[in-house]
């Protein structure tokens, strides 16, 4: 037992267990695929609106006895096409086990970086771009919630892990502010597996920094960043799985230029839909794929060959056919 934000005592399950807030998962193999999309969106669940946690201890312990659990923090390479539901969705379509649905916060906040997104908290605005629901006032209300969650997604700046200085910053602030909540995961006793969203080098030559250049060389630098975030939080005893959107996108280019260049909005930096697809693939089959959450996912990750109505790709563009 322990002693819940309200005072009232709650049971706290052992870890590989769910706990009554959230669900499990276990992820899929091969994930870059491209043009598939969720299946059966009907069994989420959806905590309170722009809520900071769950009060009603009783309501918390229900939920987690039936849902995974899934939280993001980042920015618009996260909020763009709406990724955290879309994610849910491929969960929530491919749970076999005694969970029945998935439950998603997040923290987002256009342009900011892991160190910003903490001090300046959620943009308000941003929430339209994740369906107007979901979203945490602040990074600590998010990993706070009283229920905590099963899987935590982490995605800094776009440029951020690939720089020497700001990589440096990174690990500085998972140290000092991430880590002791992450280990505390004060809602339920429990800690969650870390997924890091790894991300890509820009389209276009950035003539303003030699140091990421070009588009293989930042992709190469920024899968060399977050191995490095990954490795101090496992060293502070966390689990960590790296979702390697990056390196998916690099895999597109070298097979077909054509395709990866449909991978971007006209920006040359932000996913379309299509890349959105393929970067909840692999966030989902880091989940689906660890050991912690097989016993959900009996048959793997389940995709079909559509966009899911319910999830709305970024500036009401038309979903990809």
């Amino acid at each position: 037992k322990m002693t819940s934000m309200e005072g009232s005592p709650r049971e706290v399950r052992p870890p590989g267990r769910y706990s009554t807030c959230r669900c499990r998962s276990r992820a899929l193999g091969g994930a870059t695929v491209l043009i598939m999309a969720i299946l059966g969106l009907s069994s989420i669940c959806v905590p309170h609106r722009w809520s900071s946690a769950f009060t009603d201890v009783k309501a918390c312990q229900r939920e987690l006895e039936v849902a995974l659990t899934v939280a993001f923090v980042g920015n618009s390479f996260t909020y763009y096409n709406d990724l955290p539901h879309l994610v849910q969705g491929f969960l929530a379509g491919s749970l076999t086990g005694n969970a029945t649905s998935v439950k998603v916060g997040a923290c987002l906040h256009g342009g900011q970086s892991l160190e910003s997104v903490w001090a300046k908290g959620a943009r308000l605005k941003d929430e339209a771009h994740i369906g107007g629901h979901d979203m945490f006032p602040t990074v600590r209300a998010l990993l706070s919630d009283a229920c905590g969650w099963d899987v935590v997604v982490l995605q800094d700046y776009s440029s951020g892990p690939a720089l020497q200085h700001s990589r440096a910053e990174g690990l500085k602030v998972l140290s000092k502010y991430y880590e002791p909540l992450l280990l505390q995961n004060s809602g339920s006793g429990r800690t969650p597996l870390v997924v890091l969203y790894q991300t890509w080098g820009y389209r276009k030559t950035n003539k303003k920094n030699l140091a990421i250049r070009e588009f293989d060389n930042m992709t190469l630098k920024l899968e060399e960043g977050y191995r490095t975030y990954a490795d101090q939080l496992r060293s502070a005893s966390l689990e960590v799985a790296v979702a390697p959107a990056g390196q998916a996108f690099k895999r597109v280019h070298d097979a077909s230029p054509d395709l990866w260049w449909n991978l971007y909005q006209s920006d040359d930096k932000h996913p379309t839909a299509v890349g959105s697809y393929l970067n909840g693939a692999h966030i989902a089959t880091a989940i689906v794929d660890h050991p912690r959450f097989r016993g959900l996912f009996g048959a793997g990750l389940k995709l079909q060959r559509h966009w899911p109505a319910e999830v709305k790709p970024y500036d009401d563009a038309p979903p990809p056919s």
